[in-house]
């Protein structure tokens, strides 16, 4: 009699719950359809941006960005991107232009008239771009670049990365309408941030960007942001687009050798005295008789995350070297509004990041200013009789090495004197 009425038991407690097994269960089944749908709609949208940058004549586009920081919004940036016959494209900013022609890539800097590098280009762009500026370098291949030769899938999803962003995967997709114009954004996360793209309904073009990037390992709080828009503009003629003239100009081994005009080597440095993270003031009269490398970064500045690696290594070799070479990173160009938030903010970036060197603080980005704005990241060496022997802006292949190369040259003359 038990076993009949704890069956009977049993099987009420089925009927009554199981509508809401099953409610749950087709919600769970529906909810994984519409994922699986939106990824497709999302694969679906580039494949379609990519066939219209393949067909497309020739176009010229301009992207314009803003990165917002934890403390700024700092002034808009240019990037151009022109697409011309078969494998042929440019990219061009501020300071540095890149022209693949036929069988040849180039680069120049605005800051170096007169000079040019020259690599071999077989039609694929980053892999020559970032055999000249280095895989962590500036600037990198633009997604209507990476579409317009033919890549597929994993190209564009690099792309897209701006190398700030670990390897991306598609999250979602929705159709979206602003001021009458209709667009199909995707939705991209990593495990260091995220990114969306919109692309125009109509001529499937990319048409803005938004994406959050956060150095890994570091404090929340550090970030960049990024948004920007294109301005693309299809072309009826390839004609005479994309050329590079090279009468009058000297091609130079590598970028290091596109010497900047505004710190020639020879000249007098500027002299500083600044405060550490301690608190304790550091000047370069101290270290007369030394090879100073000046790492300028700032905490907004992603490129500088990778750059400051490099210095911190390079910090490691001097110290056992026998030689007196010194590194000295210099945080600028901040915009935290008192001396002990910045302080405190490099100290904790500093921790995070595993980095042992002892920063400055240009809290008034004078120092910086002092040496004609540079860049960001920028390195200085300095010799031993206070001249400047080396300037390099950004990243570049082989950083660390050439940097040795560098210092122990620098060292070497001092000792010869």
């Amino acid at each position: 009699m038990r076993v009949r009425l704890l069956s009977l038991l049993v099987l009420w407690t089925w009927f009554q719950y199981s509508d809401a097994f099953a409610s749950s269960f087709s919600v769970a089944t529906e909810a994984r359809a519409q994922s699986e749908n939106a990824l497709q709609q999302g694969r679906e949208t580039l494949e379609a941006s990519a066939h219209a940058y393949q067909h497309v004549a020739a176009l010229r586009d301009v992207f314009t960005y803003t990165v917002t920081t934890p403390s700024a919004v700092l002034a808009p940036k240019t990037l151009e991107i022109t697409l011309g016959s078969h494998n042929e494209v440019a990219l061009k900013d501020p300071l540095i232009e890149v022209f693949a022609v036929d069988s040849s890539l180039f680069v120049t800097k605005s800051d170096a008239p007169g000079k040019y590098v020259v690599h071999p280009y077989t039609g694929d762009f980053a892999k020559a771009l970032d055999a000249v500026v280095g895989e962590q370098g500036w600037p990198l291949e633009p997604l209507q670049i990476a579409m317009r030769l033919g890549k597929g899938m994993d190209g564009w999803l690099t792309a897209l990365r701006f190398k700030q962003l670990a390897p991306l995967q598609i999250s979602g997709y929705e159709k979206k309408s602003d001021h009458g114009l209709s667009f199909d954004e995707v939705h991209f996360r990593a495990d260091n941030g995220w990114l969306d793209a919109d692309f125009d309904s109509t001529t499937h073009f990319l048409s803005r960007v938004s994406l959050e990037a956060h150095p890994p390992g570091a404090p929340k709080d550090v970030f960049i942001k990024v948004l920007g828009e294109c301005a693309p503009e299809v072309l009826g003629s390839t004609k005479d687009l994309i050329t590079f003239d090279t009468s009058g100009k000297v091609a130079v081994a590598d970028l290091t050798r596109l010497n900047a005009t505004q710190l020639p080597t020879g000249k007098l440095s500027p002299s500083f005295e600044l405060e550490n993270l301690e608190g304790k003031k550091v000047s370069l009269r101290q270290f007369k008789g030394s090879v100073l490398v000046l790492d300028f970064w700032a905490s907004w500045c992603a490129p500088c995350w990778k750059t400051l690696q490099e210095s911190q290594h390079l910090s490691d070799w001097a110290s056992h070297s026998g030689l007196p070479i010194a590194v000295l990173p210099i945080d600028t160009m901040e915009q935290f509004p008192t001396k002990e938030e910045t302080r405190t903010k490099a100290t904790e970036f500093f921790r995070s990041q595993g980095l042992t060197m002892s920063s400055l603080l240009d809290l008034k980005s004078e120092t910086f200013q002092a040496f004609g704005s540079p860049g960001l990241p920028s390195i200085v060496i300095i010799a031993a009789d206070g001249t400047i022997f080396k300037y390099h802006q950004g990243s570049f292949p082989a950083m660390l090495e050439t940097l040795e190369e560098e210092v122990k040259e620098a060292a070497k003359v001092a000792a010869q004197k």
